[in-house]
């Protein structure tokens, strides 16, 4: 409601609310002028009436502004149509008649059309133009034939009796009296018609009509046979039957939502036909009694004929609209079921086809193209049948207790084109409208083939065509559960399949995937299962014993060591691994299969490439061990178990120890300890070489600090890879170690193995001479056993070289030949030379003769802790002393 609206509707109602007391103000003033103090007469009485019944409506007003909303205008208007006839009442006492009394009867009509408005009105949320108009015709017409009854065999006598004159002034209190009989049948039509709160809508119609009844009751008395006491027990009882109906209103203000009850059209038409035989007994009762009808008489008979003429009109009208919306309905029916993939059937118990939609996208048919008064049977697909006839007997006899079942069939159509169907059948014998059994058939065809393809693809590499790891699984899985012991598994990996992408191009890795995949195909036996992994990883099942399987490797590695040709007619070579697991050795677990084969591969793969291998317990043991060492050693510096041990270095000149190698010990609270020779390999595998030099340069330096406080000053050397020399952060925390331990940068050995010049030898040159120009001495270790040429040793930046123990010592014990000649190279190079390895008189004496300045080994010294070591070089003043 807009603004203005809101405005002006407040404004009509204050000024309405206004005329009102201002009538009542009026008609005490008049009654009080010509009433003699302390007597009481009808006008007195009837102006107190009117001033209750004013009082009374101005308080339904405000309890009803607290109903909900949709209700709350049909209790405004009854409480405006109380006031209407307040006013009325009131105005005939300062009016003089006829003139008061024929404005009092119009304020009842008035009043009696308000309150058929708010009673029409009140069942719905909202006005609802055709409810109110069946209300109002049906109610009217019951009404009617009442008043006609009512009339004919009573009023009439007696008005004829005691009113022989009927006047203006009659006529307008005998026209509410009508209307309150009108509405009493309008509000036992409504109320029979109604799904909730059935009786307070009663109670509300009763209240009204009581009011209504009262009020009328008054200003007869009053106007027709005018004794106060009559007048003022009528006032009283008008003011109390107002008051009950602003106890409806009340009530209504805490009004839930009800649960929808059945409504009772047969007692509606009951009630219709009732009243008409009502109306005709009486008019009967006219004819054998009286004689004619009288005028006004068939004045009600030809309204109530009228009524029930407008009641057939409407009649008329709704059966066109509901035609008119059944045939939209079928309308949108037959347009959806046309383009739609459904259809349906009903079946009587015989299962005959008695219906379906003639719209329908497609038709079931029998082989003889019929389907009304066919089997169902005889739609499906001959391997359909039986199964279809078992579940639809057990739907009919009652053993689903779903009442529907679902089958998935093949059903011909009227192109004699079987379809792929999914099929409800719905057990409605017991509907009323059906009685028999609604089959909802959905085609699936498109369905179905999407699902195919999708599994096709779910377990198909789209490359190769091979089966992927979920199909290989599945199979392994198949296997296993048969307990199929001839069960083999062979995982391939291609060797170098980097280098093609890299060289030539994804496009021309996977055609060579293809040609591989090819290949596999050309091996395989009808039982046996290739699949591709992912990338170059391939799979192959064979139903096999070991030795066959074995035949298979070797005839798959020959195979795929052929050259390849490519479509530019470029040559490619390249070979694969293998790696066999059988079912024997993982009978229990698909997975454990597979993991063993994965490991035999690894085993392939570390042997050298282009072979195969079979699974070996004793690699699975090495590979477990490797695995727990990994794990365990991320979290050794955390939990303080690595160690430092020394290895002194001699100074042959003087006897005295020079210098020490630091090695890196590990000893687990479980696995005890740990050789060096274990967790270093794991250790650079898992990243993890940085964190260890890393920590061994900080102990280094922390141990040159405390030599240094006892005033020995031996200098240690720490083994690096090239992993950390690579790393821009290491020469920084190399110098933050030593600065924080306060020792001189030259006291501090940093040694690279031979093998490590062998990667990116440049930048490796560039960092070590980075660290070398801090003052760090580099010493080439393992010398004279890796990649370096005597052109390259002038180039590499460094101070020391240690001469592999394979030069100095033969495995008898004795001294190898080249020892002399390296020790003469690093002494012509300018770098001091370390002779490692020395484990007998007969090395440390030819090490002597050849003028080696340093020697290490097992004969002069063990690894010590660094406890022992500090004590040996107090008690050794050579140690001391020797710089």
């Amino acid at each position: 409601m807009t603004p203005t609206l809101r405005r002006a509707r407040r404004w009509t109602a204050w000024t309405a609310a206004t005329a009102v007391w201002c009538s009542v103000f009026a008609a005490g003033i008049a009654v009080s002028v010509r009433s003699e103090p302390g007597i009481l007469d009808p006008d007195t009485a009837a102006a107190l009436g009117s001033l209750g019944a004013a009082c009374a409506g101005l308080l339904m007003w405000r309890i009803a502004a607290r109903v909900r909303a949709g209700r709350r205008t049909s209790y405004r208007i009854i409480a405006a149509g109380i006031q209407v006839t307040a006013c009325g009442v009131a105005t005939a006492c300062w009016v003089p008649n006829p003139t008061g009394a024929i404005l009092a009867g119009i304020g009842f009509t008035i009043a009696m059309v308000l309150y058929g408005l708010a009673l029409l009105r009140l069942p719905d949320e909202r006005w609802d133009r055709l409810a109110v108009q069946r209300r109002l015709v049906d109610g009217g017409f019951v009404g009617l034939c009442l008043l006609f009854a009512v009339w004919l065999e009573f009023s009439r006598p007696w008005i004829r009796a005691n009113q022989p004159h009927v006047d203006s002034v009659d006529l307008w209190i005998l026209a509410p009296w009508s209307l309150a009989i009108v509405l009493a049948g309008v509000g036992m039509t409504t109320t029979f018609r109604l799904h909730r709160w059935r009786r307070r809508h009663a109670f509300a119609y009763l209240a009204v009509l009581v009011v209504h009844a009262t009020g009328l009751a008054t200003l007869s008395s009053w106007q027709w046979h005018p004794t106060e006491v009559r007048v003022l027990w009528f006032g009283v009882a008008w003011i109390a039957a107002c008051a009950a109906l602003i106890g409806v209103t009340y009530l209504a203000r805490s009004q839930q939502p009800s649960v929808a009850k059945p409504n009772y059209p047969s007692v509606h038409y009951t009630v219709m036909g009732g009243a008409a035989a009502l109306a005709a007994a009486a008019l009967l009762h006219n004819g054998a009694t009286v004689g004619s009808l009288p005028l006004d008489a068939a004045l009600i008979a030809l309204a109530a004929a009228s009524t029930l003429g407008g009641r057939l009109v409407l009649t008329y009208y709704d059966v066109r609209r509901v035609t008119g919306d059944a045939a939209d309905r079928h309308r949108k029916l037959a347009a959806i079921v046309g383009v739609a993939s459904d259809t349906l059937l009903v079946l009587d118990p015989d299962l005959k086809v008695t219906w379906y939609p003639e719209d329908s996208a497609w038709r079931p048919v029998t082989d003889a193209g019929h389907c009304i008064g066919a089997s169902f049977i005889d739609l499906l697909y001959i391997d359909d049948k039986r199964g279809a006839a078992e579940d639809l007997r057990s739907l009919l006899e009652g053993a689903r207790a779903t009442g529907r079942v679902t089958l998935n069939l093949r059903i011909r159509d009227s192109a004699r084109r079987w379809r792929y169907t999914e099929t409800v059948v719905t057990d409605l014998r017991g509907q009323p409208n059906v009685r028999g059994l609604v089959a909802r058939i959905e085609d699936v065809g498109a369905r179905r083939s999407l699902e195919t393809e999708l599994a096709r693809m779910a377990y198909t590499d789209p490359l190769t065509g091979l089966a992927n790891r979920r199909a290989l699984l599945q199979n392994l899985e198949d296997g296993v559960a048969a307990e199929e012991h001839q069960t083999a598994l062979l995982l391939l990996d291609l060797d170098g399949f980097k280098n093609v992408n890299d060289t030539r191009g994804h496009d021309f890795g996977d055609e060579l995937l293809v040609e591989v995949s090819r290949r596999i195909k050309d091996l395989l036996a009808p039982t046996d299962v290739g699949a591709r992994l992912g990338g170059d990883e391939f799979a192959i099942l064979l139903r096999a014993n070991r030795s066959e399987a074995v035949a298979t490797a070797r005839d798959l590695v020959d195979t795929l060591a052929e050259p390849y040709v490519f479509h530019d007619e470029s040559t490619v070579f390249t070979t694969g691994s293998v790696g066999i697991a059988t079912a024997t050795e993982g009978l229990d677990d698909p997975e454990i299969l597979l993991r063993n084969a994965d490991l035999a591969l690894r085993a392939a793969k570390q042997a050298g490439k282009n072979r195969y291998e079979t699974y070996d317990a004793e690699f699975d043991r090495k590979v477990r061990r490797r695995n727990e060492l990994t794990q365990e050693l991320r979290g050794a510096i955390d939990r303080d178990e690595l160690r430092l041990v020394y290895q002194p270095v001699f100074c042959l000149k003087n006897r005295a120890i020079i210098g020490a190698e630091a090695l890196l010990r590990w000893k687990h609270p479980r696995l005890g300890n740990v050789s060096p020779g274990e967790f270093i390999p794991a250790a650079t595998e898992s990243g993890l070489t940085q964190d260890l030099a890393v920590w061994a340069v900080n102990r280094a330096a922390e141990q040159l600090a405390e030599w240094h406080s006892h005033g020995i000053r031996t200098w240690i050397s720490v083994n690096v890879s090239v992993k950390e020399l690579h790393t821009h952060l290491f020469a920084t925390e190399v110098n933050t170690a030593l600065i924080a331990a306060g020792v001189s940068a030259s006291r501090l050995v940093l040694e690279v193995t031979e093998h490590d010049f062998s990667h990116q030898m440049n930048t490796l040159i560039a960092q070590l001479k980075a660290l070398r120009g801090a003052g760090v001495r580099i010493a080439l270790d393992d010398f004279g056993s890796g990649y370096s040429s005597l052109g390259q040793l002038d180039r590499l930046p460094v101070d020391i070289i240690k001469i592999d123990r394979d030069l100095i010592a033969k495995d008898d014990g004795g001294v190898g030949p080249l020892a002399s000649v390296t020790i003469e190279l690093g002494r012509r190079l300018g770098m001091e030379v370390i002779a490692e390895g020395v484990e007998t008189d007969l090395q440390l004496n030819a090490m002597i003769e050849a003028g080696a300045p340093m020697v290490q080994g097992y004969l002069l010294a063990k690894p010590m802790p660094p406890d022992e070591l500090t004590r040996w070089l107090r008690d050794s003043p050579k140690a001391i002393t020797a710089a």
